[in-house]
């Protein structure tokens, strides 16, 4: 009887694994053999067949040297110690545990300043720039695409004559196809005066701006604030002496914000995705029961306090999932930034992903652009976990 009971259980079993064997088979090969195969390349001077093997190597021209990498290692390693500080510990050590973690995290933050610095002054200047115009694309959609789907959402939870239909117009950014959409947006945003862009700026009375053919930051814009670097300072921080330029230098690249042409491929970003961010909202919040608004307008709850006390807690769990899909699609963003760039921009639209497309199908280099591959994987696994860290504890899933 036990023998035929543990027969039948590993019939069980292997009918069970035979069936998922088709998904793991694909997943395996196309998603997580890739990740393991780039990293091989990336240890090689890799062109049309495997050359040399040279370990790190093209590791160290992202970087410039092992230093600035060490640097970089130990800021991260303070800021994760910091994080880990700073959360919620016992009553009677919380103010130790704040004050030694908020100067953990201030010392991180400038080590990892002054790694990239360093890199600025002897890496890939082409990546680091791709990756402040990712983290600026980033910061300029996702946060931006949560407020209006929210908003949305909550407008088109009310009942009204038309409801479903404004839903599905709503939602027919996100599906039309990506080039399409992005040709059109081309259009919009042309260097012609009767561009609707340009159009919408007459309003204002702004004279035409150059919009997707503009390089400068919006606050070098707005402010007329000049970040380039001068001829002294290049030779000073060349020598080794003048490091606190460099990172001025480089505070001062950031201290122009995202380009024109950035911000204009962030609008059709918002475009696509606030749709769809909104149509997760609703399904969020129609799990939330009607009785809960009603016991808080008895108590007299205005629409901020229903908001911030109500509807934000409930809708915990759809934020931390669109949060989560957004940064990481911000990252491996590709196709409509590739159709919306243009060569007068001078790569102030190019995130990692475009740097690594034409790394490696331009310029052929395979090995390097897979170390930069692998780099931004690393980069959106830390990323996520981090995400998951500070907000998985903020999220309410209900009983």
């Amino acid at each position: 009887m036990r023998s035929g009971g543990l027969s039948r259980r590993i019939k069980e079993n292997l009918e069970g694994y035979a069936f998922i064997a088709p998904a793991v088979g694909l997943i395996g090969l196309f998603s997580v053999f890739p990740i393991f195969f780039t990293g091989y390349i990336s240890l090689f001077r890799w062109r049309i067949r495997r050359g040399d093997f040279v370990g790190l190597s093209n590791y160290l021209v992202a970087f410039g040297t092992w230093g600035n990498l060490a640097i970089l290692a130990a800021g991260l390693v303070l800021i994760y110690l910091a994080l880990r500080l700073l959360r919620t510990g016992p009553t009677g050590a919380r103010a130790a545990r704040v004050t030694v973690g908020a100067a953990a995290l201030t010392g991180g933050i400038a080590l990892a300043i002054v790694a990239l610095a360093g890199v600025m002054r002897t890496g890939d200047t082409d990546l680091l720039t791709s990756l402040r115009v990712t983290v600026w694309y980033s910061l300029g959609t996702v946060p931006a695409q949560l407020a209006l789907g929210l908003a949305l959402a909550v407008l088109l939870n009310r009942k009204f004559r038309g409801r479903q239909t404004y839903r599905v117009l709503f939602l027919i950014p996100y599906i039309v196809p990506t080039v399409a959409a992005a040709a059109v947006f081309e259009r919009i945003f042309s260097l012609r005066p009767e561009a609707l862009a340009n159009q919408v700026a007459a309003l204002f009375a702004l004279r035409p701006l150059q919009w997707l053919y503009e390089p400068r930051g919006i606050f070098q814009l707005l402010f007329g604030f000049d970040a380039r670097i001068s001829a002294g300072t290049i030779a000073v921080g060349s020598s080794g002496v003048g490091i606190v330029a460099w990172v001025l230098a480089y505070l001062r690249s950031w201290a122009v914000g995202p380009s024109l042409a950035l911000v204009a491929v962030g609008l059709f970003n918002w475009w696509v995705f606030v749709g769809y961010y909104a149509l997760i909202f609703l399904n969020g919040l129609s799990q939330i029961p009607k009785q809960i608004y009603d016991a808080a307008e008895v108590d007299g709850a205005g629409r901020f306090m229903i908001l911030r006390k109500i509807i934000l807690p409930l809708v915990s769990p759809s934020t931390y999932f669109l949060t989560l899909i957004g940064v990481i699609g911000t990252f491996k963003a590709f196709n409509h930034i590739y159709i919306l760039r243009t060569a007068a921009a001078q790569g102030t639209v190019d995130p990692m992903s475009v740097y690594l497309f034409f790394t490696f199908f331009h310029q052929a280099r395979f090995g390097y652009a897979s170390a930069v591959a692998v780099l931004l994987f690393l980069i959106v696994l830390g990323l996520t976990l981090l995400q998951r860290r500070l907000m998985e504890r903020r999220t309410f899933y209900g009983e």
